[in-house]
């Protein structure tokens, strides 16, 4: 998958990364390509624009324009729209921002072209999985994602346990309980005094339910915990056997006594309020939203984030890779530009200002202690929501350390042309689970369901309505 003794292209790579960093204006520009280079993106969801800012320093270090297309909000309209281009060979496209679950469709439909040359050496080998499919290299990893866990540090502490949070999921539930329990118990005393609302309480645990990606990969990450393989094809043969059905088990467990039966409406920006407004112990989240997390809660309210607890078994603690991937466009007319862009944005320099404004980085130099990793080009800015400055100028944000364990151990999702579908069925049939009272019968269906899905088989159950997200 790497190519260590691709001497001339680390050179050419080094070169690129030389002038990113410097600022350098001169050489040669990338060809005799015309107009704007057309990157079609999500929004930037950091409080910094910091995507949006290495592109403008691109454009002002290499006089090439780059015209920034806006996709729709959610996730499947963003993959619509742009299996749409790439279908009709418009051409409208150059540089595709592509979640890391759509590599392997995009490649089978032929709307992305293959990078050509193997990625070098400071790329993190979980990230790579995610641009990795037929044995070719598709796309850059740009930036990535790893799910940690949120919890309020002062209330454990409060109640007479310190940090870090439990290892394993048992003991968290066990924990929460206990804790919110004592706690809920003050707050009604102060509640007769009327001090505090009636209503107001807080719950052990919120997560991301809705049936929306955001379900799958808890459904998965909530698998693996109870064993399941992250490399398995199947969920019907052989150690699968089972995996799935208690892994949503578990997860209808926690949902039905630590968590607000409303976390299945709940996204990454609903479940963050709660923890915000200091109605949950604990938090499954992604990094990006810590700063947000910091700027809401009380002053003086503490929190911290860990690895998501390890599965009992045999202590892994495995989390489900996330994040967005740099892709040349089938049918861009201007290759060499869309190529010098990618390279540019996911340089070292580049990874290290992601990380530093929210992001979590795609590249090991980026983690590197203080002093030894690369250094961000790009001057503070005022943020979008206000604040002065990114979150964490020229230095690593406070979570850093353990949002890299996290990627070390962290998985993509299964990478099949066919995941969308996997995911539809994932969705519709686990937030069914989570709303019964038994089930049993739609966790065994799920398993069969989901084999056929990523086996291209399970069209028709992915048809049935099922929320958008």
């Amino acid at each position: 998958m790497r190519n260590p003794r691709a001497t001339w292209q680390a050179a050419a790579l080094a070169l690129t990364l030389t002038a990113a960093v410097s600022g350098c204006t001169s050489g040669p520009g990338p060809g005799p390509e015309k107009g704007s280079i057309v990157l079609a993106t999500g929004s930037d969801l950091s409080s910094t624009g910091v995507r949006q800012a290495l592109i403008r320093a691109f454009e002002k270090r290499t006089g090439r324009s780059v015209r920034i297309v806006e996709l729709p909000d959610t996730a499947d309209g963003q993959r619509s729209q742009l299996l749409a281009a790439g279908q009709s060979g418009s051409g409208a496209y150059d540089v595709l921002n592509l979640d890391v679950a759509w590599t392997a469709e995009f490649a089978e439909a032929g709307v992305i072209r293959p990078w050509g040359t193997s990625l070098d050496g400071d790329f993190l080998d979980s990230v790579v999985k995610t641009v990795d499919y037929d044995d070719k290299i598709w796309a850059v990893p740009f930036n990535t994602d790893a799910g940690l866990l949120y919890y309020r540090k002062d209330i454990l502490a409060k109640y007479g346990h310190g940090s870090p949070p439990p290892d394993n999921w048992g003991k968290l539930k066990d924990l929460a309980l206990t804790v919110t329990g004592a706690y809920n118990r003050a707050l009604a005393r102060k509640a007769e005094d009327g001090k505090v609302p009636e209503n107001r309480r807080m719950y052990g645990m919120v997560a991301q339910l809705r049936p929306y990606e955001g379900l799958t990969v808890n459904t998965l990450e909530s698998a693996w915990a109870t064993g399941g393989d992250p490399d398995a094809t199947s969920f019907t043969k052989g150690e699968q056997v089972g995996a799935l059905q208690m892994g949503v088990a578990d997860l209808k467990d926690r949902l039905d006594t630590i968590m607000p039966h409303a976390a299945m409406t709940m996204d990454e920006t609903e479940s963050r309020r709660w923890f915000a407004d200091g109605r949950a112990l604990f938090m499954r989240n992604w990094p990006v939203e810590y700063a947000s997390v910091a700027e809401k809660l009380t002053p003086g309210t503490q929190f911290d984030v860990a690895e998501l607890p390890a599965r009992a078994a045999d202590g892994k603690r495995i989390s489900v890779l996330g994040g967005q991937n740099l892709a040349v466009s089938a049918g861009s007319k201007r290759p060499a530009g869309a190529r010098a862009l990618i390279e540019a944005l996911t340089s070292p320099a580049s990874e290290r200002c992601l990380l530093e404004r929210g992001f979590a980085a795609t590249r090991d130099s980026a983690y590197r202690a203080a002093g030894k990793a690369p250094v961000c080009p790009l001057p503070p800015e005022r943020s979008e929501h206000g604040a002065t400055g990114q979150p964490w100028p020229g230095q690593e944000p406070p979570y850093t350390r353990t949002l890299y364990a996290a990627l070390l151990a962290a998985e993509p999702r299964p990478r099949s042309a066919h995941y969308q579908t996997f995911s539809k069925v994932v969705q519709i049939l686990v937030s069914e689970y989570l709303g019964s009272r038994g089930g049993t019968a739609i966790a065994d269906e799920l398993a069969r369901e989901a084999d056929e899905a990523l086996s291209g088989r399970g069209a028709q159950r992915a048809r049935r309505p099922a929320e958008d997200g």
